[in-house]
């Protein structure tokens, strides 16, 4: 997550400053209209006050540059100074939609006049400031290009010159920062354009061909400025500085149709656009514009916090949010009172009445994200400068269960890029992969690989999409994290900070295993510089084979769980079976002993025996069939709750056998949180960790099964037992389980080259250790 090291405030304070003319001939000046030039002492101590110290301004060129080559900086200088003895930082647009009125802006003229004058400007300021300018050339070339060149919306108010227009402004905005960069080597620049999500109206390919191009065009200002696109512009990486992204209520829309509401499936949540920038140009980002009018002020500021928050969790480098405007003005149009501020036009002492369900919003949000500030400014541990991403290659899909890759992946993606790679979908085609970008910051690579290759020829298709991956997202430092060691066969040539190997199961013990892969292991244990066990059996069979192993047995997202106990709704599904209900919840594998759960129903046939996860690498024609046993399907992570919470008791029915000789099962911390008794057969890590404590019965055969369920009913209300299982489930957590990775990881990359391997500290050995 990014630190605040760009903006002296995380807030800004956006002031409209538009200044264009309209069809009529009336020149707008809305920073004189909303008397901000007047007010601005004021206005600046008024969000100062509520914590705001940083601000968006506008030079209004048509009044500095009144005749040619003749600059009068009346309008000017009194903002830089007011900031100046304010100490706020301002990020200055250089041109809001206006020029002078002499300028033909189709022309050569203009581009060399808007150089001119941003040269002025940055002599100027250098003289009145001694702040490190952050200013914006052209405020939404994009925008300007289709509402003055495309549309006739603004002026000129022409059709068809779209494209002309905006590579014009590009031109123009490549000379601003020329200029200003010859005065002022430091000057940052912030490229501000509007993003947007269009969807077709139809299915028809050529409308969604269409609509492609338009969903593309929102990022062509910024290719152009760095280069990548029209290089005859001028463009140049060092160009496109910091990104400005406007976003507001009606940035998504059906194609030549309606806006799409925030409720709607079709919408594209924001934080998605925002890692998508990212992704494409890799720079620091600020929401440069965003508001909307009258009540849904409030509502839609909280959602754009939210998902600024969500994007920064994600690793996604969001540095600052602009409520824009911060003031209410007259419409463009109409001269209406647009109600879209925080503040209202000032009466003749300069006060203006505040909006107060916006300033409660904001004083809201202002806390929450000082808060995170100076939780990061607290003595932690990072991984180096905390760029490194993650690539963990995994034999597991993201999307089938939520379990131990999905837990920890999700939270490293708060603070960094994580690309997970799945197995390969096999399908005619060239080879090729798609990414999927989960709600939880990851993105998900999934390889397609035509059928018919040799195991050769897909490791060599798989490495090729590997290269293809790290070089399409500018993977440089990374870790790389293994699930399964057969992916050494395509991944030998990436040059990683750090491997780790989390080896949460036995792989070798499972119907199908790879002939292969123990010799990949122990190829794979030479290579890792951590290796962790998802269990304490697993610890004891790898612990001689590496310097640097330690245990992190399964652990739990308790609140998750806990929400059961709250009297939720029954699900559909499952609303109309009788009780007493008898649970399993996870995959339906070899790994379960069908005959036990088989036996069970034929003894308590009064007994409801629920299962609920998706039927992998058996026949479901082998699943025991009865009329009490029910089969409800995989559910989601999100659902499991609900299901559990109408439980009587739960149960682990394993089998005896080598896919479950190491195995140490995520479900049994999830039913105790939900306030499950449950049963388990005697699998090694249950019976250590839970069965010896008392807190799940131990049994094998089906009578001592029903026995022990029996005797575990009456927990379901015991607040004492209850209230054991809370005290011990405090000391484990996904949480706390990722956060002693995290530090495992920063030992091993800051261990000097003549220390020893695996010396970990003494106390985190021993919180490790106490966890089993």
């Amino acid at each position: 997550m990014p630190s605040r090291s760009l903006l002296r405030s995380f807030f800004i304070a956006g002031f409209e400053c538009s200044t264009h003319r309209l069809r009529s001939g009336k020149r707008l000046d809305l920073i004189a209209a909303t008397e901000h030039d007047r007010y601005q002492r004021l206005d600046y101590q008024r969000m100062i006050a509520l914590g705001i110290r940083t601000a968006r301004e506008g030079l209004r060129w048509h009044l500095i540059e009144s005749s040619p080559g003749k600059y009068d900086f009346a309008s000017a200088i009194p903002m830089i100074r007011t900031a100046r003895d304010l100490g706020v930082q301002v990020i200055w647009d250089l041109f809001h939609y206006g020029w002078p009125d002499d300028i033909d802006i189709f022309g050569p003229e203009f581009i060399e006049r808007f150089g001119r004058f941003a040269g002025a400007f940055a002599r100027l300021y250098k003289d009145e400031s001694a702040d490190p300018l952050l200013f914006c050339p052209i405020n939404e070339p994009s925008f300007i290009a289709w509402a003055a060149g495309d549309v006739a919306y603004l002026n000129p108010f022409c059709r068809g010159r779209g494209d002309e227009l905006k590579w014009q402004l590009i031109r123009a905005a490549i000379a601003a920062i020329e200029a200003i960069r010859s005065q002022l080597p430091d000057a940052r620049v912030v490229g501000i354009d509007p993003v947007i999500h269009i969807v077709p109206a139809t299915t028809d390919p050529a409308e969604c061909e269409q609509v492609a191009g338009y969903n593309q065009a929102q990022f062509d200002a910024w290719s152009m400025l760095t280069g990548r696109m029209r290089p005859e512009l001028g463009g140049r990486e060092e160009f496109l500085d910091i990104i400005g992204v406007n976003f507001y209520p009606k940035n998504q829309w059906i194609n030549h149709g309606r806006t799409i509401q925030r409720h709607e499936p079709l919408y594209r949540p924001f934080r998605e656009i925002l890692a998508e920038v990212w992704d494409r140009f890799r720079r620091p980002i600020i929401i440069s514009e965003t508001g909307t009018e009258d009540a849904d002020r409030a509502p839609w500021f909280r959602y754009v916090a939210d998902e600024c928050w969500a994007a920064r969790q994600a690793g996604v480098p969001i540095e600052g949010l602009c409520l824009y405007p911060i003031l209410n003005h007259p419409g463009w149009d109409d001269d209406r009172h647009c109600h879209n501020g925080l503040w209202d036009y000032p009466n003749e002492r300069g006060e203006r009445e505040i909006y107060e369900p916006l300033a409660r919003e904001l004083r809201v949000q202002i806390r929450r994200f000082e808060e995170e500030e100076m939780s990061q400014q607290a003595p932690t541990l990072t991984l180096l400068d905390g760029r490194e991403d993650l690539v963990c290659l995994s034999h597991l899909r993201w999307g089938f269960v939520f379990q131990r890759p999905q837990h920890l992946m999700s939270r490293f993606a708060r603070e960094r890029r994580v690309f997970f790679v799945e197995e390969p979908v096999f399908e005619p085609g060239e080879p090729h992969y798609k990414v999927f970008n989960d709600e939880t910051g990851v993105h998900i690579i999934c390889p397609y690989l035509p059928p018919g290759l040799s195991e050769e020829q897909q490791n060599q298709a798989l490495e090729a999409l590997l290269e293809d991956m790290v070089d399409e997202f500018r993977i440089a430092r990374f870790i790389l994290w293994y699930y399964t060691p057969m992916a050494l066969a395509f991944s030998r040539k990436l040059n990683p900070a750090l491997v780790v190997f989390d080896c949460m199961d036995e792989l070798s013990g499972f119907k199908g295993a790879p002939q292969r892969l123990k010799d990949f292991e122990v190829e794979l244990l030479q290579r890792a510089d951590l290796v962790f066990t998802g269990g304490y059996s697993l610890y004891e069979v790898r612990k001689h084979r590496h310097p640097a192993v330690y245990c992190f047995p399964s652990s739990i997202d308790a609140a998750h769980f806990k929400s059961a106990r709250n009297g939720v709704s029954d699900p559909t599904d499952q609303a109309t079976i009788p009780r007493p209900r008898i649970g399993y919840c996870g995959v339906i594998d070899e790994r379960l002993d069908l005959q036990l759960l088989r036996r069970c129903a034929d003894l308590r046939p009064d007994w409801q025996w629920i299962m609920l996860g998706p039927v992998v690498k058996i026949d479901p024609a082998e699943l025991p069939q009865a009329s009490n046993i029910h089969y409800l399907g995989g559910k989601s992570y999100k659902e499991l709750p609900q299901y559990l919470g109408n439980w009587d008791a739960a149960m682990l029915p394993f089998a005896h056998n080598q896919a479950t000789r190491f195995i140490s099962p995520t479900k049994t911390p999830e039913y105790l949180a939900a306030g499950l008794p449950a049963v388990s057969t005697s699998i090694r890590d249950v019976v250590r960790a839970w069965g010896q404590d008392g807190l799940v019965e131990i049994a094998d055969a089906p009578e001592d099964f029903i026995a022990a369920i029996e005797r575990s009913l009456p927990r379901r209300c015991d607040p004492r037992w209850l209230e054991a299982v809370d005290a011990r489930l405090a000391h484990t957590s996904w949480d706390q389980t990722w956060n002693d990775m995290k530090q495992l990881m920063q030992l091993k990359l800051k261990r000097s080259p003549g220390a020893q391997a695996g010396g970990a500290p003494a106390q985190l050995i021993s919180a490790t250790s106490n966890s089993l």
